[in-house]
């Protein structure tokens, strides 16, 4: 059974991740060798996993067989037989350069069998679907990071897809993977595996359903403005001396000496099984520091070989600038305090900037090669969510538009109905456009801009959209205004469009060039800002969506907080991309609304189910007469309320319901009709529904249906109208508060 699990989330997994060129592995863990033999064979051959047949190999130190050669041209590729002949040394080793090229498109494996490889450092990027397989009265606890680790490697680069590996395991094992991975801070999700819903999503030129040609962008090939002389030159102890002058003197410590109490301990017993004192012997006296720092400081700054330039320098810093009074290396006050943190950040605040300014050459960007297109790029992976959504648009070369939060969903639907763009695209992927820069700290970095458009006269814009700023964006924005000098010729103009919120927000405008208008001020004041040289780690800032303004118009404070975190952050989105359209002519504001619609069918999925799940018969052939009882009435009749009956049975069942507001109005209306008296869910409607005809909640639910219908799901009419949308919206975050407050009772009564 957990095979056959197994089986169907990777063959999903393989879906997702095709498209774009990406081989889905899986993988199953045995707990042992003759385990691992026979699961391997059943892969291969049972046609119940015809995917699997002749491509699952079977990976353990006590194999025996040996590698041949299969195929010819394209299709050669190196395999393992199984006989009964021990494995040869050469063969061995074939055998693990063969396991090192699983991701490859030439292995023709999609499935590892394994048992000691897990202990043995065995590791492949593509594994999206890991099985272990052991008894409920198996001793070899095996560690749940060490499984998962076979597939927490990315096959993507980090920010560009959220990334999912299930684990499909017993919920006897599951406390296991909750317990220890919660201590790491990494909080596993369970759920059935069928409802393992994607993550990603594949972007790819759309030839299709699109006229490439007419939607094509150039991107122009540029030299770097930045480059990386890996010989540090010309630093001077006045240099150091300079940079220092920004900062006040260390005071001296006390003599002492450090030792660590070290206890090392079980993984899973948490006995102690070793005790020691460790001393900290590279920083133990100065010269040892010195060479301790220096390699700390060509580390950072990506250099090697310096320690004729820096191990000098660092001493007299030691020695003579960083303490309130000079001493020597062998001083013990000044041993005392090499190890302390405000020591080690003074030497990196003070170095780390002298060193970068001394290798990283700043030269004249110059045409490198023919403009790229954009619809040359390769299909590549990202993350399809609520918070980022991939939008459909008929301007843009690609099958749909990678968005990140409502401010870049505004701007995507505001490019695609802005008359004088001819096209425009997200740039995202491994082939996007990337700008070097110089970071706080003079670190070397690249920036992505958010979109690419092509204006209907010819000319291009790089586009940033930012909700909020960071400790950069001025020096990105400068970098990027260069890059569209460099690009720009007597033909083709290249401008950088900065796009705040707030200032989108406000636009009345429906064309670029008056968004372009609009924006240049506060391009212009953040080229003005000065640069504040602060030293920031390279790592992603987590976001947080900040409250729209006047968001009391659509609900108050008290009433989000009592809402669940998913539907608040969902409201707040939709609020926010109001926000960011009330404002623009001749935009449609259907996508609004796409949001809530979640939220919607959430509740009412769960308010059926709440009232219902106690009547539902527990024998298959009971359930039948239940979703389906006797009807003599109209054959339109009959086939109306036999549709919905088994609309309700794959909700209740089989958790598979579809359009569950629909199945919530029809309950209520069925429960405040009087029409047939008939027996099975019915009757059970009629009798758990009675309550809530009582309110208007039917009425509500009508027009928030009727509306998503016309305007939404369907888009029959084109939804322009601001004062509409502004009071529909109000409907639907009312409706949604009153579903969520109703489903939540039902719940706590279940409970009791």
């Amino acid at each position: 059974h957990h095979l056959l699990l197994g089986y169907k989330r990777w063959l999903e997994s393989k879906k997702e991740w095709e498209k774009s060129g990406k081989k889905a592995l899986m993988f199953v863990m045995c707990e042992n060798t003759e385990a691992a033999d026979q699961i391997a064979r059943e892969l291969n051959t049972n046609p119940l996993y015809e995917e699997l047949n002749r491509s699952t190999i079977n990976l353990h130190t006590n194999l025996k067989g040996k590698i041949k050669t299969q195929g010819r041209g394209a299709n050669k590729a190196q395999v393992f037989i199984e006989s009964e002949k021990d494995i040869s040394d050469d063969d061995l080793k074939a055998l693990r350069e063969l396991s090192r090229q699983l991701d490859e498109d030439t292995s023709p494996y999609q499935c590892i069998v394994s048992v000691l490889m897990l202990r043995e450092g065995w590791d492949v990027r593509n594994v999206t679907t890991i099985v272990p397989l052991r008894p409920l009265t198996s001793k070899s606890n095996i560690l749940p990071e060490q499984t998962l680790g076979r597939g927490l490697r990315r096959m993507t680069l980090p920010g560009q897809a959220n990334e999912i590996v299930s684990v499909v395991e017993h919920p006897a094992f599951i406390s296991l993977y909750r317990e220890q991975l919660s201590q790491e801070g990494l909080f596993p999700e369970e759920a059935e595996a069928e409802d393992i819903k994607p993550t990603t999503i594949t972007i790819y030129p759309d030839e299709l359903n699109k006229n490439l040609e007419e939607l094509d962008l150039l991107v122009p090939k540029l030299s770097p403005e930045y480059r990386i002389v890996p010989v540090l030159e010309g630093l001077t102890l006045d240099d150091v001396k300079d940079v220092f002058k920004s900062f006040s003197k260390l005071p001296l410590g006390q003599a002492k000496q450090e030792e660590i109490d070290y206890e090392g301990r079980h993984l899973i017993t948490n006995e102690v099984i070793e005790r020691m004192k460790v001393r900290l012997p590279l920083l133990d006296n100065g010269f040892t520091a010195v060479t301790f720092y220096r390699e700390e400081l060509e580390t950072a700054c990506g250099i090697k070989g310096t320690h004729p330039v820096l191990a000098p320098l660092i001493q007299k810093f030691l020695e003579e600038i960083l303490f309130v009074e000079p001493v020597t290396l062998f001083d013990p006050r000044l041993c005392s305090r090499l190890a302390d943190s405000d020591v080690r950040e003074h030497i990196r605040a003070v170095f780390i900037p002298l060193i970068r300014s001394k290798i990283t050459k700043q030269e004249t960007r110059l045409k490198a090669g023919e403009p790229l297109s954009v619809c040359s790029w390769k299909p590549f992976q990202v993350t399809h969510s609520e918070k980022h959504p991939a939008e459909p648009a008929a301007k843009t070369p690609f099958n749909l538009v990678p968005c990140n939060r409502e401010l870049e969903v505004a701007v995507a639907h505001f490019s695609d109905n802005a008359p004088d763009v001819a096209a425009f695209c997200k740039n995202a992927g491994p082939q996007c456009l990337r700008i070097d820069y110089l970071a706080g700290g003079g670190r070397l970095a690249f920036y992505t801009p958010d979109f690419i458009i092509r204006k209907t006269d010819g000319h291009y814009l790089l586009v940033e959209t930012k909700g909020r700023e960071d400790k950069d964006v001025a020096a990105k924005a400068k970098a990027a205004v260069q890059w569209c000098k460099s690009a720009s010729t007597r033909k083709v103009k290249w401008d950088y469009l900065y796009v705040p919120q707030g200032v989108f927000s406000d636009m009345r405008g429906n064309t670029v060039d008056e968004l372009c208008r609009t924006c240049t001020p506060a391009l212009n004041n953040l080229q003005s800002e000065r640069d504040t040289g602060q030293l920031v780690l390279p790592f992603e800032a987590v976001e947080e969506a900040e409250p729209p303004a006047g968001l009391d118009e659509f609900i108050k404070s008290s009433k989000l907080k009592q809402l669940s975190k998913a539907t608040a952050e969902r409201v707040l989105q939709s609020v926010q991309l109001f926000r960011h359209y009330e404002n623009k002519t001749d935009l449609v504001f259907a996508p609004v609304f796409t949001a809530l619609q979640g939220p919607i069918d959430t509740c009412a999925e769960d308010i059926v189910f709440n009232l219902l799940v106690d009547d539902i018969p527990k024998s298959e052939a009971a359930q039948k007469d239940y979703f389906q009882p006797y009807m003599n009435l109209p054959k339109r009749r009959v086939d109306f309320l036999r549709k919905h009956g088994m609309l309700i049975q794959k909700l209740l069942v089989y958790n598979a319901g579809i359009m569950p507001i629909t199945i919530l109005r029809f309950c209520l209306e069925y429960a405040e009709s009087s029409d047939d008296d008939l027996a099975g869910v019915f009757r059970s409607i009629r009798k758990k529904f009675g309550f809530l005809t009582e309110t208007d909640l039917l009425t509500r639910i009508r027009e928030v249906y009727d509306f998503r219908n016309t305007y939404v799901a369907h888009q029959n009419k084109d939804l322009k109208d601001a004062e509409q949308t502004r009071k529909a919206l109000k409907q639907w975050i009312s409706l949604i508060c009153e579903l969520e407050e109703i489903s939540s009772d039902l719940l706590s009564q279940l409970n009791k």
